[in-house]
Parts: C-alpha cells; sequence; structure tokens
C-alpha cells in the first residue's frame, strides 16, 4: 500500500506535525515513559534539520510518518561510522501503521546511503522494543553488540547495521 506514498524532505510546515508523529507513535509502541523529558527530544524535529536531513512520509496529502537521516558530523549520530548512513526517529503515525510506510522510509534512508556510496546504515533500538527490533531483522539488519549502548540508566540501545545493496530500484 506504497503507491499513493510520497517520501520528501520535511518542510518548515512539517516541523510541528512529525515532532508529534515522533511522541505519538514512541507512545503507542510503549517506548516513552510518562513525564519522560525525551518526548522534548523526540518533538524537536527543528534541531535536527540543521545537521540532518528529515524526510516525511506523505499520503493524499497528510504526514503520517518521518526519519531522520544523521550524515557524518550530525550531533544526532550515536553509532554512525563514516561509511555508513544512521537514521534515527523513524516514526509512523499510529493510524498508519503496517501500511508500508516504515518500509518506504527505510527505503529512502538506503537509497540516501546509496547516492554517496555508504556501505551501511545503521540504526540502534531499545532493547525493549521488540517490534522494532523484529521489523529491522526482516528488512536484513544485524545485531552489532560491541556498538550497543545506554544513554542512561535503565535504557538500553542495540546496534543494527546492514549493507547498503546496490540494485537500481527503477530498473527493478
Amino acid at each position: 500500500m506504497t503507491d499513493d506514498l510520497l517520501i520528501r524532505r520535511a518542510t518548515e510546515a512539517d516541523l510541528v506535525t512529525a515532532g508529534d508523529i515522533c511522541v505519538s507513535a514512541y507512545d503507542a509502541a510503549g517506548q516513552l515513559e510518562p513525564g519522560s523529558p525525551y518526548a522534548e527530544t523526540l518533538r524537536d524535529t527543528g534541531s535536527r534539520v540543521d545537521d540532518s536531513i528529515l524526510l516525511v512520509a506523505e499520503r493524499d496529502g497528510v504526514v503520517v510518518g518521518t526519519v531522520t537521516i544523521c550524515s557524518p558530523g550530525s550531533a544526532s549520530r550515536e553509532i554512525g561510522r563514516d561509511d555508513e548512513v544512521e537514521f534515527r526517529f523513524l516514526a509512523v503515525a499510529p493510524q498508519a501503521w503496517r501500511t508500508g510506510v516504515a518500509d518506504a522510509l527505510v527505503a529512502a534512508c538506503e537509497d540516501h546511503a546509496r547516492r554517496i556510496q555508504a556501505r551501511a546504515l545503521a540504526i540502534c533500538v531499545r532493547d525493549t522494543n521488540v517490534a522494532a527490533a523484529q521489523m529491522y531483522e526482516r528488512k536484513g539488519f544485524v545485531r552489532v553488540p560491541d556498538r550497543d549502548w545506554s544513554p542512561r540508566p535503565g535504557v538500553d540501545l542495540l546496534a543494527l547495521t546492514r549493507p547498503v545493496t546496490n540494485v537500481d530500484r527503477q530498473n527493478a
């Protein structure tokens, strides 16, 4: 169901919506404790557009998903190496779950990685986010335990990577 989905760079007008989608998606997935200061990090899309690429997924004129591609040198990077494209804050509005939005956003990250000739994609998922870990595993991501980390006590992040394929999507 991705035929009607447009993936594009976020505009200034998209920033609040993208932040709201991040908060609602993380909350609906049980990844945001009540009153968590991380909600403000998720909501703060404006700080990410300066040194990262903020994409949105739009269906029928409505933004339904977002992801941040963290360029080398970006303050938003956590585990990405210089030859990798790290992406973060992948979020889909709960009403659009299981409609191909996450697939399209990951594909857009890979397309970017291919354009800049990166060798791999990198992402972290919280150890309690089983659904996200399974989704990434289905997409060919594998754990890289030596890059796991914890930004604060009680929050353990699992590092995952996947090689960038050299498939030309337009000719596939």
